[in-house]
């Protein structure tokens, strides 16, 4: 490989993160952020719509500047926020918003969109799935005619390498639905038992492979953000479970391609040529814990008190109730479940000792953790030894920490660098160019 500096962009939901790693060292050398700010407002509020050519100059922008900025750089790695489609032309020209993965439309109506493609396909899919988006688009004749369908990660690639039609890595393409694990391609009689064409969607690999070329640097195929995570995240991957916490939260762990293919709370996903992960969703995650912060922060506007962020507060009420074991049980499915949209969250077992800032704090953090551990244990975890936590929620939260050691019974270790998709995203363009074993890269905190 010519150069020794790798790239990783990550195209997530609020916030595009990029991230320039020294391939010999396994040193960060950059860490660059910029928020997305490309919502397209709506008064209804299942629309959940993005821009995607704000996002896309954004990414290329910074992608650009740090191109500037380094020499050497020998690949470029790219992921981003799956589930969520665009319609583009041959040319690279979006022909609608991106559908992002909370967008709600395919939920809609009794029987809705997932509710047909179950019983005339027998696949389970979600509000939000991409191919039940489409579905839910062609139902109402809004699906653009003659152009291909993509994540919006791919449609960047696609751009970046001058494509006519855009590459699906399999970590992205099974995101969208109507996928055939076992062979890794679109189910094409499902799709026509819809009345879907499949000439309309991408080519799939599941390959580490190269697409293109960006300024003649060699850019990988682009991977799904929660594999991208593992991957950027755990160093020894047959042994660790991955924990991520963010605006939504996962767990995935890696197993083998005979594992049996599940669907619902726990999706067995691609992860190369000869592995799986399985991996569990929630949808709330660390938004439960927003949710919790913005309710505080109304309280003390009211009471005529500056608010400012209350997170820090909140950490020191939950250490409190932590120590002093008053937790309230709450189920912080506040946003509902992939399984069930329509559920809502609980506090229960309430006393008149019960009701305290401190026991509402820990409670909150306790239930996003139980949500995860009832999804472990559904998975063959029997060789798991140590648990790898990421995402803000964790990192800025030693009370979360504690919490989830306790509640998984499991030594946790936490990555030294941030941004983990995008760094795995730059491990993978670099294995896709031609780099050796990376795991030297990846490097825990003392906590």
């Amino acid at each position: 490989m010519a150069g020794k500096i790798a790239v990783g962009l990550d195209i997530g939901t609020t916030t595009i993160s990029a991230v320039v790693l020294d391939l010999t060292e396994g040193r960060v050398l950059a860490v660059r952020n910029l928020p997305g700010q490309t919502d397209i407002p709506s008064e209804k509020p299942w629309e959940h719509r993005q821009d995607p050519a704000i996002l896309r100059e954004k990414a290329v922008s910074l992608l650009n500047g740090l191109l500037d900025t380094y020499e050497g750089v020998c690949s470029i790695g790219v992921t981003g926020q799956m589930h969520g489609i665009l319609y583009t032309t041959d040319t690279g020209r979006a022909l609608s918003p991106l559908y992002t993965w909370q967008d709600g439309l395919a939920g809609l109506g009794s029987p809705s969109a997932c509710d047909m493609i179950r019983e005339k396909t027998g696949y389970r899919t979600s509000a939000g799935y991409g191919l039940a988006t489409h579905y839910a688009l062609s139902l109402l004749g809004e699906v653009p005619v003659g152009v291909y369908l993509c994540t919006i990660m791919d449609w960047i690639v696609m751009g970046l390498c001058g494509l006519s039609k855009p590459i699906i890595h399999a970590t992205n393409a099974a995101s969208l639905g109507l996928y055939r694990l076992t062979e890794d391609q679109f189910d094409e009689k499902a799709l026509a038992n819809l009345g879907l064409d499949a000439e309309m969607l991408p080519a799939v690999t599941n390959r580490c492979q190269t697409v293109g070329t960006y300024r003649g640097i060699p850019v990988s195929a682009a991977i799904g953000d929660n594999q991208a995570a593992f991957l950027g995240s755990v160093k020894t991957p047959e042994n660790t479970v991955l924990v991520n916490i963010g605006t939504g939260s996962q767990i995935s762990l890696l197993c083998g391609r005979d594992v049996p293919v599940s669907e619902g709370a726990v999706e067995t996903r691609p992860f190369g040529e000869t592995k799986r992960l399985l991996s569990g969703s929630g949808l709330c995650g660390g938004r439960a814990y927003a949710l919790l912060e913005g309710f505080f922060r109304k309280y003390a506007l009211a009471a005529g008190i500056p608010a400012g962020e209350q997170y820090e507060t909140m950490n020191r009420l939950a250490m409190q109730g932590l120590q002093n074991q008053k937790i309230l049980p709450v189920r912080t499915t506040f946003c509902g479940t992939r399984e069930d949209p329509a559920l809502r969250g609980q506090i229960t077992d309430i006393g008149e000792d019960d009701l305290t800032p401190e026991g509402l704090c820990a409670g909150v953090l306790s239930g996003m953790a139980e949500e995860l551990y009832a999804m472990y244990r559904s998975m063959p975890h029997g060789h798991i030894t140590s648990m790898t936590a990421s995402g803000n929620a964790v990192r800025k939260n030693p009370v979360l920490q504690q919490i989830l050691g306790n509640t998984f019974g499991l030594p946790l270790q936490i990555p030294e660098h941030t941004e983990e998709a995008a760094f795995g995203a730059a491990l993978f363009g670099a294995q896709a160019a031609g780099a050796g074993d990376l795991s030297h890269c990846i490097q825990y905190q003392n906590i």
